[in-house]
């Protein structure tokens, strides 16, 4: 080409330079992705870069945020650096491209861009909108937050200390919940344990990765070994005739645990890895694991590992485990919506040990097998090495499926998808049940996934490859097919398919029912309906390392909350005395009632299919309690580990009880129902006040009233009754030990947040506290004959010599039913009482629940009445609850309300009550006093004794050991008069509001003369006995014999002589002085055989 021809592409070149130039920028170099705007959305990116010809090529240069990546020549004349997660990758990152000349000149060009692709996140929680809520959501501004864009996580700050259920220390997992499923969070906490009693005590916190980068985000919390203070599973195992591992019974081993927390884009669990660093030259064997509480409404589901269709095993607690790698934890009630599952697999697969809701999951080992033979960990760490085990928690849409899938995800299992509709008379049937699992004779017989339909009637869920057994089940619907027992549908799940199984219940009938009192005004209350389940829940059994069976089911926990026998629906109105439920097409008697102080509602219900039922139930007031208001101060919720009931539960049943005042009292925990009680309208007719049981492990709870509310602790402010130590010093053999009971209760006292002066502190079901101390109360002072080794075992001081406390008040009769009634009260603690009383130890009787359940109607068992100064819920003054009971101005029962009064005969005038303000001993000067007794009941409650005790002998019934020789520890009291209906006393009937029927009442008016040849108290007793007085069944249903119990016509007919519950009520002490000098002098105890 000649010259004159070179000019035109001469001139195009230099303008094509010429533009690149501008187009490079002044520094020769242009980058061309990633762009300023928009972010970049892609997990992997490319860097790309041009550069004009001035640039050597071989000089090209470059970094995000400063860490280098290496550009290459891609063949178009573009530079190439492929980036992936990980490294210095951020939110917001700074790409920097650099050079030089062929002149030798340095040249840079920059560029800032944002990386956003979905990401898993850390963060310390700075703002409060990043916290959970929920019925047990308890995270705070502080702790960790871990998100991606499927769920969210949050592990608790360290360095913590409040003690409640196994959630002592912090660094734990807390909180989660799905991303678009808010409101739900129910789960408590996951505890690493190092070594069976002791677990890790976080004391610091390490963002390892924030998540910016894309690689997982990690949060590593490290710190010693300290004891679990909560739970002594050595005296458990030792008390069972077990064999506890040697050597491990509150040892301090030398250790640094590590737990990280690893969160990854997408998945909704998270990975635990706890890694035990020996500190010690020689190997260390230890039995690792985790506590584990859901508590909450939530059903636990724990399928075998190596599952084989022989083993009867679905949903409900498993008390021990041989070998399993899911734990799932179903929601119901308010939590329905949301699931939990804890997975270990491979070589830390896992077996466990469950009771009330707390499990202790032991890795790499099988708890029975160590417990029954003995052998040592195969888990060691080396001398001045490391050890490590994994698991995972995850959350879900509400399904116990969810589990398995989450396990066969992470073992690399082959899965199918089965998915399916119920429907209830064709329409759609939210909340229904269905599970799959193995069967065998058309039954399922063995549970391996479990879903709860979704708004639309519908679930769907991953299952291992396999043929199982399908069946649905929903709430007061007939089966499929209408029999007693569930269709079971056989359906084959095929590797990477969808098998479709629909399930069509039948039609059903629905309940609406309206309540008012005897003024016509809307009352809550409890219905009852008695008859047999038409579609009762499949129970599977097996056999348990204790030898006892375990019960569980098809579709949920059977045992956990059942109802009594020849009950088949429990339900409480709300604050307008409306309730409306399904109930199956048959034919039953509906009860309708309110407590002891109101009479009953009694007809009989005809369900039909597709049909609505409505009751209108007029009850009223019928006993007087002037002077008086009803509490249970003994009553358990969603804060106590072993409890499932939610609030919203816990203030409908007892407003529909007729309870006055709640004590509410969990497990470590205080809770203010005052804002739920408000939120469902019920304000004029229950109030609470809040409690606390101090749940020692070994020696007894104790409950404490009126308390304060600590908001900056996730227990509102429980009593440390472990004893606080500096962190990886909470053993004995460092000094540090348990509260005695007289540590306790000056604990409670002291504590700055209780502020009331008038706080009572009882012994709770107090058997559990006089036989494992080995009290007798019988010796003056009472006595704890414990020994030190004894006392060491139960982490208690050794060198004090007596454990024996006096406390204001003992929880006599908690419960309901037949037993807690006639032999726990009756058979082994009022003589306990009594020998108090003899001895001087002013003590008030307490009679309460310890309700934990809800459909038991354990909730509307034994109640006691305090003096006030108010009948109106709204007026109740809590320093007058506990001055009561301080003060013994208290009246237990349950069916029975029953007052007395002492009246000086020798023209005094004196009188001794039990009233507010009024003297509880009156002075006589002719040894003689007259008694008056009131006694009232409703008609469904029955009396025929009257028991005066007047400084009454005991007897032993029980000892400890329970042979000759053996410390006594029950007894049981000897009356000093019993007064027969008939011969001794006069039952009338009351009719106190002739148009509404059965609204009248029995009573008795008594007054006898007692001689008290020196200073005496005096306790009456009014009751109700087999085979005179009928049980109180249905309205108190529980205990009832179910031989001979088998129709409605049966369980309608009185039920004499039937077993059942017994109508009881008592008085507290009310004292005489016969020696002038205006005191009791107390007589002393007398013991016979």
């Amino acid at each position: 080409m000649n010259r004159r021809a070179l000019i035109p592409w001469l001139i195009v070149l230099g303008l094509g330079l010429h533009g690149s130039a501008c187009d490079l920028g002044g520094s020769g170099m242009f980058i061309v992705s990633p762009a300023a705007d928009p972010p970049v959305t892609t997990t992997s990116f490319d860097v790309v870069v041009r550069i004009h010809p001035s640039i050597v090529a071989s000089s090209l240069a470059a970094t995000i945020n400063g860490s280098p990546i290496t550009l290459a020549p891609d063949g178009s004349g573009a530079y190439v650096a492929s980036v992936s997660p990980g490294g210095a990758l951020a939110d917001d990152n700074v790409l920097v491209v650099s050079a030089e000349t062929t002149g030798g000149e340095p040249r840079t060009e920059t560029r800032s861009f944002q990386w956003l692709p979905p990401k898993a996140r850390l963060r310390k929680i700075t703002d409060s909108a990043d916290l959970m809520s929920g019925p047990l959501a308890h995270g705070r501004v502080g702790d960790y937050l871990l998100a991606n864009d499927t769920a969210r996580f949050i592990v608790q700050d360290v360095g913590q200390r409040d003690l409640h259920s196994i959630g002592s220390f912090g660094g734990n997992l807390i909180d989660a919940e799905l991303v678009g499923h808010p409101g739900l969070e129910s789960f408590f906490e996951v505890q690493p344990a190092v070594n069976i009693e002791t677990v890790q005590n976080s004391e610091t916190a390490e963002i390892v990765n924030d998540g910016q980068n894309g690689l997982p985000a990690e949060l590593r919390v490290c710190g010693p070994d300290d004891l679990m203070d909560y739970i002594n599973p050595s005296t458990v195992v030792s008390q069972a005739g077990g064999n506890f591992p040697a050597g491990v019974d509150d040892l301090d081993v030398p250790v640094e645990s590590c737990t990280t927390y690893t969160l990854d884009v997408g998945k909704r669990w998270v990975r635990m890895e706890t890694t035990i660093e020996n500190l010690s030259s020689s190997p260390l064997g230890l039995f690792v694991g985790d506590y584990v509480n859901g508590m909450g409404e939530l059903d636990q589901w724990t399928p075998p590992r190596n599952p084989t269709p022989q083993t009867q095993l679905g949903i409900g607690e498993v008390s021990a485990t041989f070998g399993n790698d899911v734990f799932a934890y179903v929601g119901t009630g308010e939590a329905t919506g949301v699931d939990y599952a804890f997975v270990a697999t491979g070589a830390t697969a896992s077996s466990s040990f469950t009771v009330s809701k707390v499990s202790y999951v032991m890795h790499a080992n099988s708890i029975p097998v160590v417990l029954i033979f003995g052998l040592p960990s195969p888990f060691v760490v080396p001398g001045s090495g490391q050890a490590s085990f994994t698991r995972w928690f995850g959350v879900g849409d509400g399904s116990g499926a969810n589990a398995i899938a989450m396990q066969a995800e992470l073992a690399g299992l082959v899965t199918g998808t089965l998915r399916g509709c119920v429907t209830v008379g064709g329409a759609p049937a939210a909340g229904a049940r269905v599970s799959a699992g193995f069967a065998s004779g058309g039954a399922i017989t063995q549970v391996r996934g479990a879903w709860i339909t979704d708004s639309s009637g519908c679930y769907e869920g991953k299952l291992p490859v396999g043929s199982y057994g399908v069946a649905g089940a929903r709430t007061g619907t007939p089966y499929e097919a209408g029999g007693t027992t569930p269709l079971v549908h056989t359906v084959s799940v095929v590797a990477n398919a969808t098998t479709v199984q629909d399930i069509a219940l039948p039609a059903t009938g629905h309940v609406a029912v309206s309540v008012t009192d005897e003024t016509g005004s809307p009352v809550p209350a409890r219905i009852t309906v008695v008859g047999f389940d038409p579609s009762p829940e499949p129970k599977l059994v097996t056999s348990s390392l204790s030898g006892n069976d375990t019960t569980t089911g098809v579709f949920e926990d059977p045992t956990s909350d059942p109802l009594a026998h020849g009950i088949t629906r429990v339900v409480y109105t709300d604050a307008n005395g409306q309730a409306s439920f399904d109930l199956e097409p048959s034919t039953y008697e509906i009860v309708v009632s309110r407590g002891t102080e109101y009479s009953a509602f009694s007809a009989p219900l005809g369900v039909g299919a597709g049909n609505t039922s409505n009751v209108s139930a007029q009850i009223a007031r019928v006993i007087s309690t002037p002077g008086f208001v009803s509490s249970d101060y003994h009553v358990h919720a969603l804060n106590s580990p072993d409890s499932s009931v939610s609030n919203i539960d816990r203030v409908r049943q007892f407003a529909g009880e007729g309870v006055d005042n709640v004590i509410m009292t969990d497990h470590d925990a205080h809770t203010d129902l005052d804002p739920v009680i408000a939120s469902l309208g019920m304000t004029p007719f229950v109030a609470s006040t809040v409690g606390e049981e101090i749940t020692s492990f070994d020696y007894g709870h104790f409950n404490a009233y009126p308390l304060g509310i600590d908001p900056s602790r996730v227990s509102k402010g429980s009593t440390d009754h472990g004893g606080a130590a500096p962190i990886g010093l909470d053993f004995p053999s460092a000094g540090s030990y348990n509260l005695s009971p007289a540590q306790i209760h000056a604990a409670v006292l002291s504590d700055p947040v209780n502020t009331s002066p008038e706080i009572a502190v009882q012994i709770n079901h107090i058997s559990s506290h006089f036989e494992p101390l080995k009290i007798d109360s019988a010796l003056t002072p009472p006595q704890s004959l414990l020994g030190p080794t004894e006392q060491a075992s139960f982490r208690l001081d050794p060198s004090i010599p007596n454990l024996y406390h006096h406390f204001p008040a003992l929880e006599l009769w908690n419960g309901h039913n037949r037993s807690h009634l006639l032999s726990e009260f009756l058979n082994e603690r009022i003589g306990i009482w009594m020998n108090l009383l003899n001895q001087g130890l002013a003590t008030t009787a307490i009679a309460d629940t310890d309700t934990h359940e809800f459909l038991n109607v354990r909730g509307g068992g034994a109640r006691t009445w305090t003096a006030s100064s108010t009948d109106a819920p709204p007026a109740i003054v809590d320093d007058e609850i506990g001055a009561s009971v301080k003060t013994g101005r208290a009246i237990g029962g349950q069916g029975i309300f029953v007052n007395a009064r002492l009246l000086a005969n020798d023209g005094s005038g004196g009188v001794a009550d039990l009233g507010l303000g009024s003297n509880t001993l009156v002075s006589v000067s002719n040894h003689q006093v007259d008694l008056e007794i009131r006694v009232q009941a409703p008609l469904w409650a029955e009396y025929d004794r009257i028991e005066v005790y007047v400084n009454a002998a005991t007897q032993v019934t029980k000892r400890n050991p329970n042979q000759a020789g053996g410390t006594p520890v029950f007894y049981k009291s000897v009356p000093t008069l019993v007064l027969d209906a008939g011969s001794g006393f006069t039952v009338q009937t009351v009719n106190d509001y002739p148009a509404i029927p059965g609204a009248s009442h029995r009573e008795t008016l008594l007054t006898t003369t007692l001689a008290v040849p020196q200073d005496a108290w005096i306790v009456v007793l009014a009751r109700g006995r087999d085979g005179i007085s009928k049980p109180m069944f249905p309205v108190m249903p529980a205990s009832l014999a179910t031989s001979g119990n088998t129709t409605l016509a049966n369980l309608l007919d009185g039920n004499l002589g039937e077993a059942g519950v017994p109508a009881l009520g008592y008085t507290n002490a009310l004292y005489v002085d016969t020696d002038g000098n205006s005191v009791f002098d107390p007589p002393g105890v007398v013991v016979v055989p």
